[in-house]
């Protein structure tokens, strides 16, 4: 690991994955300010070598440290590193059985933004819907699980609203 670490570019590279479990390569180029072809060889290097993991999500590689991230938690983690998914779930956990109008209320986008959040949530299976009647409510399906990623990788968002949900949630001693 330290033969593979050896170079600065690599040695940032691997530090800022780690702080941000779940970047993609974008993320990582603005950070980081590296060129494109600088950056895609130390991250194939350090893909190759298996001390960084990528995960496939959508168009977009999402990169973990390997041995820090385990594997259920990376799609999951994937999808909490988008602002929108992360309230939404965040939202749901506090307030289970939401309805999509309360949630529309509560983040004013339109209808088909967070219809399209939502299938993705439930496609990771961190939401599961529920019918009744005409109208769809939402709640995690894993609460206590869910809870755990957010809290645990909560650094690596620049959001108070993890903050604020870790306080609440930890506080009622979930």
């Amino acid at each position: 690991m330290e033969e593979a670490l050896e170079l600065d570019n690599r040695r940032k590279i691997f530090r800022f994955v780690s702080e941000n479990p779940g970047t993609y390569f974008r993320e990582i180029q603005k950070a980081l300010e590296l060129a494109t072809g600088v950056l895609e060889y130390h991250l194939g290097y350090l893909v190759k070598k298996k001390l960084l993991s990528t995960e496939k999500d959508g168009k977009k590689v999402r990169y973990f440290v390997s041995q820090e991230v385990p594997h259920p938690d990376k799609r999951a983690l994937g999808l909490m590193r988008q602002k929108t998914p992360r309230r939404i779930t965040i939202h749901a956990l506090l307030n289970p059985n939401c309805s999509f109008q309360d949630l529309l209320s509560e983040f004013g986008i339109s209808k088909s933004t967070l219809s399209f959040h939502l299938k993705k949530l439930e496609r990771a299976s961190i939401l599961k819907p529920t019918k009744k009647g005409r109208k769809k409510f939402y709640r995690v399906a894993d609460p206590d699980e869910t809870a755990r990623i957010l809290i645990s990788y909560k650094s690596s968002f620049v959001d108070s609203a993890v903050d604020s949900f870790a306080d609440v949630w930890l506080e009622v001693g979930r």
